[in-house]
């Protein structure tokens, strides 16, 4: 398995705050936006280029949400410039993966900033971590920020967590069974996709994440497994997953509550653990994980 530092990269966290103090010489808007485009985001890792690709880091956006939350963006800094001092537990996270995933294979973290629109992602080979989410605690000042962020931003810092559930995305199978089930069963396949990598991080590496969400789902499960159930077959993932801030009446992201839940009832029931994760790890396995754990509510 890969050692040393290059497995585990900050140095996108230190150029970006490089970038931010340049800011303030900058003449005007246009000037604010090149700064970040060229020290920054032109400038970054491998790691820092894919996460552009997968999540639209346009350098327009950085400026403006850096306009809008002076006082987050203040607080934040210091503890994501210590990012990679959880290097240690990371590794030993990945270490257990590759001891106990069938065929996990070891992924490279990115620690970078990103525009409040992310905490993880993942790309061929990497875990993209935005680390003005993951990295903020009680220190930080969220009062600028929506409902929706303060929600997702905890009293304590979710590097770990993120980390564990990513690392799972990326042994995740893609296959035409994921495409069909895309294409016919959208919101029981997603929402299997996040719920097993709630549930491998929880069972594998002992890593909890998604507290709020799950602490809401479990006191509410009888009710949302019965308007799961009705949805689960169809194509709209609105009310379920990936709604941040439009969902005002419950926390965002139930789906993943309820695809753990599902997951959870499968891996429970099946007495050969290795091979109930390698079913679990195929994307195009939710009806079958469903199927066959019986998961029928609480």
């Amino acid at each position: 398995s890969v050692r040393g530092q290059g497995d585990i990269l900050t140095e996108d966290v230190t150029r970006f705050w490089e970038a931010f103090d340049a800011l303030a010489g900058a003449k005007d808007h246009a000037d604010s936006v090149g700064i970040i485009r060229e020290r920054y985001l032109e400038a970054g890792s491998e790691g820092l280029q894919r996460f552009r690709k997968v999540r639209d880091l346009d350098p327009e956006r950085y400026v403006e949400a850096i306009a809008a939350a002076p006082a987050f963006w203040r607080s934040v800094r210091a503890n994501t410039l210590n990012a990679g001092a959880h290097a240690e537990a990371i590794r030993h996270v990945l270490d257990r993966y590759e001891e106990q995933v069938p065929g996990f294979k070891r992924p490279k973290v990115c620690f970078a900033i990103g525009r409040l629109s992310t905490g993880g992602t993942v790309s061929r080979g990497w875990i993209l971590i935005g680390a003005e989410i993951v990295c903020a605690d009680s220190t930080t000042d969220v009062h600028e920020l929506n409902a929706w962020l303060r929600a997702v931003l905890r009293p304590t810092s979710q590097e770990l967590a993120f980390v564990a559930h990513e690392a799972v995305h990326t042994r995740q199978r893609k296959g035409p069974r994921l495409v069909w089930g895309y294409l016919t069963h959208r919101l029981l396949l997603m929402s299997h996709l996040e719920g097993t990598a709630d549930l491998v991080a929880r069972e594998v590496a002992g890593i909890t994440i998604n507290e709020a969400v799950h602490a809401y789902g479990r006191a509410h499960e009888a009710e949302l497994w019965a308007e799961f159930r009705e949805q689960m077959h169809g194509n709209d993932i609105s009310g379920w997953l990936y709604q941040g801030p439009r969902s005002t009446d419950r926390p965002a992201d139930l789906g993943y509550f309820m695809g753990e839940r599902i997951a959870a009832r499968y891996y429970a029931s099946e007495p050969d653990k290795r091979r109930a994760l390698r079913v679990l790890l195929r994307g195009g396995a939710a009806r079958k994980v469903l199927r066959k754990g019986g998961y029928a509510g609480p």
